[in-house]
């Protein structure tokens, strides 16, 4: 966990819609609630989706909300669109500054939602992502792609940093992310029917139209998976077979092949420094997973649905 910060004297902070997609999330998800409720800058609103939880987690929910304006909307689990639930919120939202927080992302301090908000007053942005913290049960592999993937930089994206961020240029995370509501409706929202990769495919599109993304290290979230050689495999199924869709949209500023090597080297070496052998010895076989699984879903036309479910992390997709 990072150290506590000290309170910054901030300007005057716009409202913001909070929203969570919420299903079984247990413990994590209080405590997901608990943090944001923390915050030095509060929601004006709270919308959660829920799709058919069986843990009664909404009734704790609320009343950790007290006061809040609060909503509580059920989703069929058949109903359920990574893009589509999160749009039909984005539609019900109020304010023009809309928060994402996926159930397992906690934010790290107080200032989380804070730093996000300062960082959303610069001109034309669009959107504002925080940078993501292995949860405390992080094993090696996730911790160390934490601290690849989300680095302590401020980075500005839009068209005229593409060329040298490749297909990083429309990297975000709806784990947590603030989007400006006119910018994001005034694209089309979040797509439907993705596999996965509703943030990404929003962010292209706006970049693309002459808007700004920005990533955001002040704040931070612990958000974290544990995942097996298979889980990774089927991940990454699904990840290729989004890249395959979209490959017009996503692959303007280039592949993911460079971006894939590097993280390679980068991973090796952390394991490498900070002696964790077990990991970098299974490393090879998650490395082998995730190629193999991109590879296949890019491919995935040649499969038939069945095998394109048994093979993919998100099986209601198909």
């Amino acid at each position: 966990m990072p150290a506590v910060k000290k309170p910054i004297k901030r300007r005057a902070l716009p409202a913001y819609s909070l929203v969570i997609p919420v299903r079984n999330g247990g413990a994590l998800l209080i405590e997901c609630m608990r943090a944001l409720m923390s915050q030095s800058a509060a929601p004006a609103e709270i919308i959660i989706f829920d799709t058919e939880s069986s843990d009664g987690a909404g009734a704790q929910l609320k009343n950790l909300a007290g006061k809040m304006p609060f909503r509580f909307i059920s989703v069929g689990r058949q109903e359920f669109d990574h893009g589509g639930t999160r749009n039909a919120a984005l539609k019900l939202a109020r304010h023009d500054w809309v928060l994402f927080v996926t159930q397992d992302a906690v934010c790290a301090d107080s200032q989380t939602v804070a730093a996000l908000l300062e960082a959303a007053a610069q001109p034309k942005v669009a959107a504002v992502y925080a940078r993501q913290l292995g949860h405390a049960d992080a094993n090696p592999l996730a911790a160390s792609a934490r601290l690849i993937n989300y680095g302590d930089e401020r980075i500005v994206q839009n068209m005229q940093s593409a060329a040298a961020l490749g297909i990083k240029t429309w990297f975000t995370s709806n784990s947590c992310c603030l989007w400006h509501k006119p910018t994001l409706t005034k694209a089309g929202g979040f797509a439907s029917s993705l596999i996965l990769g509703e943030d990404m495919h929003a962010a292209a599109r706006i970049i693309q139209a002459g808007a700004t993304i920005i990533y955001e290290p002040g704040a931070q979230v612990c958000h974290s998976h544990n995942y097996s050689a298979w889980q990774e495999f089927s991940r990454y199924f699904d990840i290729g077979v989004f890249h395959s869709q979209h490959a017009e949209l996503l692959f303007k500023a280039g592949t993911a092949n460079k971006e894939g090597f590097r993280f390679v080297k980068r991973q090796a070496s952390l394991l490498w420094k900070s002696a964790a052998l077990l990991s970098l010895l299974r490393m090879p076989f998650h490395i082998a997973a995730k190629f193999l699984g991109y590879k296949l879903g890019r491919k995935y036309t040649l499969f038939s649905r069945r095998i394109c479910r048994m093979l993919s992390m998100h099986k209601n997709y198909w």
